[in-house]
């Protein structure tokens, strides 16, 4: 349900504020930007004059951020400056307005920690540039008001920096000019967008620009946008301009002459900013995964950032930081080709072709700033320890809130289950490419969501054995647009069909799909869950009667035994359940043989011996996509050549390093009963499973 802060509520906010309005009804006007507050040199919107001496001197010496003062120094800047002067599409508010926007943020940021006056050349010029974009951005409410979303966001943002790190670099009558355009062009985009998220019903319609080239090339497959407000409520696509709202109008408060609309852009962004107190989870987790969730975070902390630094409102916003940051912890799966790789459920997880890790292109991963600002405000040293070892590569939010004097503490490596409030279920036995990660997406419906209730992921020695299948497109008429669909997941199908999910015109939004965790149990050395994912197979199809998953996983062998339990009221049916391998560098070969199969990859290797109630076959497939996608991600799958009522799949997989001999598996009945056996030489664990109603009763042992 949507989350908001009415008016009436966020001006009490303000009136509790010994430097807001008072409860006579004073404007914010009235009360403060006729004061003179900090008027002198220096910056003000994000840190003060007073942290520029340590902070250059961090610039310079500190090991740290190596990598990211030698990517900004190393932009070749003739090169930026002949894209600025000659190729840059001033009607290109999705890509170029981007680069320019960020250059010229890097450059007023190298002139900043360094004096480097070709640097704020440069950053003035990309400004100037920057300028002239009739739009920030490519919405449109109703065909003429723009509505700022994620370009006219950031481009507010950079803006805003460049002024604040450039100074009196800039002359007093163009720097009025930049604030007049960023108040046009940038504050009241991010108002327009923010004020058809609150009221959905009075907008008149988010459209494409068609007189931009991103507009021109959408309206061939136009998308629906008629309740986009609506599905903004709850995603990081309401941070965005939120914090972006903050961090403009602080600039303004500062810099500014015309107060005029302060009041009103900041009764806005506050009310929008407080929201996400009723979105985020209450141990810290956020429905869109992690690389969404540091998006929101980054998106929401800047904007605070700039409120209490400027002065204009000391606000602080009720979430639990510290849990949101474990969840990245949590959600983190080092690989020895990614260390920085994360559990990529639903949207999450780069793809591959875009880890080249660096300022130039602006494909890296960036998960320090959430953790450093974290760990500087509570004193944390495990999220302080997440942004020195797993967040990848430093920004230039991250220097800005970096404290040395909160030392890391590593996280504890022991075998465990992590079960949070999003019923994202993963057990690891730590942090490092050579643990063991096992992950069952169970729970709700988020934005970038998939049809992946109950899909499973499992990475062991530095290798991603079974995955989800990374990145997906966005576009709907796209024909790999079905591995968002369950049958592009390590999950299982009824018939050829899994469950409910949109058919993409609306875009990637969350649908009513619920799969819930119903029981677990632990022992020494193992860790099992079941998980009920019924609804949205049976929303799709009324006749299935239940669709359940459990899952154990042995830390110690390591193994896995995967237990698929189907019902049905009527109709009898054919049943599958999908295991996914990772070869998008054409290194992994997956086999399939009677009741054996195996994925290998270079260091790794996972061996299943499944078992079925009636016959089945095991085979190696691939998703009928185009060929390069679709070598991309074969898979294994078990599926029934039999109908039935009532059926169980079970899956015992066995892990292990390439080199080592695949560990005994043996499935059999016994009686009304289904055990398995995996493992030998005094590394032997059991499962009794009884299956005979709905949801499978487990029973493991080593």
């Amino acid at each position: 349900m949507p989350h908001f802060y009415s008016r009436r509520d966020i001006l009490k906010l303000f009136g509790a504020t010994p430097i807001m309005a008072s409860a006579a009804g004073a404007t914010l006007s009235d009360r403060w930007w006729g004061q003179a507050i900090n008027l002198g040199e220096g910056p003000k919107l994000f840190f003060t004059t007073d942290a520029l001496p340590a902070m250059r001197e961090r610039w310079a010496n500190h090991p740290r951020f190596v990598g990211i003062r030698e990517s900004l120094m190393g932009i070749d800047r003739e090169v930026e400056r002949r894209f600025i002067r000659e190729e840059i599409n001033l009607n290109d508010p999705l890509n170029d307005i981007v680069r320019a926007g960020e250059r010229a943020e890097y450059m007023a940021w190298i002139y900043l920690m360094t004096g480097d006056e070709d640097a704020a050349d440069l950053a003035i010029e990309c400004t100037r540039t920057i300028m002239k974009f009739p739009v920030w951005d490519f919405f449109l409410e109703g065909g003429e008001k723009v509505v700022a979303v994620q370009r006219a966001s950031s481009t507010t943002m950079a803006v805003s920096a460049v002024i604040d790190y450039l100074g009196d670099a800039v002359s007093d009558d163009e720097r009025r000019e930049w604030l007049r355009t960023l108040g046009i062009k940038g504050c009241e985009p991010c108002f327009t967008g923010l004020h058809n998220v609150r009221y959905p019903r009075e907008y008149r319609g988010w459209d494409v620009n068609p007189n931009t080239p991103v507009g021109a090339e959408r309206l061939k497959f136009p998308n629906d946008s008629w309740r986009r407000p609506e599905i903004t409520q709850d995603t990081n696509l309401r941070a965005k301009p939120a914090g972006a709202l903050a961090v403009g109008l602080s600039t303004i408060a500062l810099y500014g002459e015309d107060h005029s609309q302060i009041d009103r852009w900041l009764e806005m962004a506050v009310s929008h900013l407080k929201a996400f107190e009723q979105i985020y989870l209450p141990d810290g987790g956020y429905g869109e995964g992690v690389h969404y969730a540091d998006y929101t975070s980054r998106s929401i902390l800047i904007g605070l950032q700039a409120l209490n630094v400027s002065g204009v409102l000391p606000l602080e916003l009720d979430i639990d930081w510290v849990g949101h940051v474990d969840s990245f912890l949590q959600l983190s799966m080092a690989t020895h080709e990614n260390p920085y790789e994360v559990v990529n459920i639903g949207d999450n997880g780069r793809p591959r072709d875009m880890l080249n890790n660096d300022h130039q292109t602006g494909k890296f991963e960036m998960r320090t700033a959430v953790p450093y600002w974290v760990a500087r405000k509570f004193g944390d040293g495990r999220a302080q320890w997440f942004g020195e070892n797993l967040g990848a590569h430093e920004t230039i939010g991250s220097f800005i809130y970096f404290d040395e004097s909160v030392k890391p503490i590593a996280p504890k490596a022991e075998a465990k289950a992590w079960y949070p409030d999003l019923d994202w279920i993963v057990a690891r036995t730590g942090y490092t490419p050579d643990d063991l990660v096992v992950s069952l997406r169970s729970g709700v419906g988020y934005n970038h969501e998939h049809a992946d209730r109950n899909s499973l992921i499992i990475k062991a020695f530095g290798e991603q054995l079974i995955v989800d299948p990374i990145r997906p497109p966005y576009n709907f008429h796209d024909p790999a647009w079905i591995m968002r669909e369950s049958a592009g997941h390590s999950a299982v199908l009824v018939d050829g069909e899994g469950h409910l999910y949109n058919n993409g015109v609306e875009g990637t939004n969350k649908t009513i799909c619920q799969a819930r965790i119903s029981e677990r149990g632990a022992g020494p050395g193992y860790d099992w869950w079941t998980s009920d994912a019924t609804q949205p197979y049976r929303v799709r199809n009324y006749n299935t009667r239940a669709v359940v998953r459990s899952t154990v996983v042995f830390y110690d062998l390591p193994a896995v035994v995967v237990v698929d339990r189907f019902t049905k009221y009527r109709e009898e049916s054919n049943f599958e359940a999908r295991y996914f391998g990772y070869n998008w560098d054409d290194q992994a070969e997956l086999t399939a043989q009677g009741d054996t199969f195996t994925i290998r990859r270079p260091g790794a290797f996972a061996t299943g011996k499944v078992f079925g109630r009636h016959p089945f076959e095991l085979n190696v497939e691939q998703l009928p996509i185009p060929a390069e996608r679709a070598v991309q991600n074969p898979f294994v799958v078990q599926r029934s050549t039999e109908k039935s009522m009532a059926t169980t799949m079970v899956s015992a997989i066995g892990l292990g390093r390439t080199g080592e001999s695949a560990m005994p598996i043996d499935i059999k009945a016994v009686g009304d009963a289904i055990e398995v056996s995996i493992g030998g030489m005094g590394r032997k664990a059991r499962v009794r499973i009884r299956d005979e109603g709905d949801v499978p009763k487990i029973e493991a042992m080593i």
